[in-house]
């Protein structure tokens, strides 16, 4: 009897891997779960922005001379405006490619979360094989211990 015990706790190599296998990778699993959590939280929360927008359509009617006549003094009044209007636009697209670069760069990361979480899932599934592999192969030793022993 004792020698079962030496030997199932000390001389087991299958017992302790697919233990650790499955203690290390749960731990991992439960983390990665959160931290996927998190992360799809973080993703819904990100603003949507377009491409394009209502302040660069122009439409102009260049069929009448007098009207562009008009249209000319009211361009050089208003350079000023447009000048500014130019920094907002520029301004604008300046946080919009800073919003794309972070919403990139939270994508990658849940990326690489999603499948660290799903190799952790792979590492506890190998640890119940190995698990099921040594009760296979010791299932002689246990059966023993019903049957008495044989002479």
């Amino acid at each position: 009897m004792v020698w079962r015990a030496y030997y199932l706790i000390k001389k087991d190599n299958y017992l302790k891997i697919s233990t650790l296998l499955i203690c290390i990778f749960s731990v991992f699993a439960i983390i990665l779960n959160i931290e996927g959590s998190n992360c799809i939280v973080k993703i819904n929360s990100l603003p949507i922005f377009s491409n394009s927008s209502d302040e660069d359509k122009e439409v102009g009617n260049n069929s009448d001379f007098t009207n562009r006549g008009a249209e000319a003094e009211q361009q050089q009044g208003n350079e000023p405006q447009q000048q500014q209007q130019q920094q907002q636009k520029d301004a604008n697209t300046q946080s919009q490619e800073a919003l794309m670069q972070q919403s990139y760069e939270l994508r990658k990361y849940c990326f690489l979360v999603t499948n660290l979480y799903v190799y952790s899932l792979f590492g506890i599934i190998i640890g119940f094989i190995i698990l099921v592999l040594w009760y296979i192969r010791y299932k002689k030793i246990w059966s023993w211990k019903k049957n008495g022993p044989i002479n």
